[in-house]
């Protein structure tokens, strides 16, 4: 049986785009069974003015602006801080690698940028009724990691660069993770340094460490495999 809430089902959104931030906003509007109760620009605002708010489901950009927390390191504080907030990722890093990373950290769903407005009020929906959430397609590539992981187990498998890459992300620290993430993004060493609050010798090493775990050379290496490492391919 589905489970119904009487009253309009509460959201409230995280996204540093002004834009985006409008759009959502009408689209929730239009939407008889949602409320949207706040619209956030900046994960400080939302850290100060959550403690006082009801939600249903909190819909999170994962990559916002140079000096915001974001990514996994928001994800594990507002999962330390409101264990029981359903949380929605939304983002248009729509990697199986990052998606598989951010449910084990215990958000509920994960909704890519790329999808359509139907999509994601079915996310919404789903997310905000206490329901875990992926797109078909992204569930058959999260599965596709688990097969992948018996591939590379198997000494008959042959070699799919792809195939280890993504293998080999699941090696990396959240940390690491989060530095690379920012490199590819295009932040220096320095930038990062600043919005994590690390040394840059730190953060030098991490995203060295991270080459080392990836088997990857160089920077234009990492560019080279960036598609398949932090985007759909």
């Amino acid at each position: 049986m589905t489970k119904t809430i009487a009253r309009p089902l509460r959201v409230a959104l995280l996204d540093d785009h002004p834009m985006i931030r409008t759009a959502f906003e009408i689209c929730i509007n239009a939407e008889p069974d949602m409320m949207l109760i706040k619209a956030f620009g900046s994960s400080q605002q939302l850290f100060t003015e959550l403690p006082d708010l009801q939600l249903d489901v909190l819909v999170l950009d994962f990559l916002l602006g140079e000096k915001e927390l974001d990514g996994l390191a928001l994800v594990k504080q507002l999962r330390n801080h409101f264990p029981r907030l359903n949380i929605l990722i939304s983002s248009a890093m729509e990697s199986p690698a990052v998606v598989k990373m951010v449910l084990n950290a215990g958000v509920k769903g994960f909704i890519g940028k790329s999808q359509d407005r139907g999509e994601m009020i079915q996310a919404i929906r789903q997310v905000g009724y206490g329901r875990n959430w992926l797109s078909r397609d992204m569930a058959y590539e999260i599965e596709d990691l688990y097969v992948i992981h018996e591939e590379l187990r198997n000494p008959l498998a042959g070699n799919n660069q792809k195939g280890s890459l993504y293998e080999k992300v699941k090696l990396l620290s959240p940390r690491e993770v989060e530095v690379i993430r920012c490199f590819l993004n295009g932040m220096s060493v320095s930038q990062i340094a600043i919005k994590f609050k690390r040394s840059r010798k730190t953060v030098s090493g991490q995203k060295q460490s991270a080459l080392r775990k990836l088997g990857l050379r160089s920077d234009s290496e990492l560019f080279k495999y960036s598609s398949d490492l932090l985007s759909r391919s």
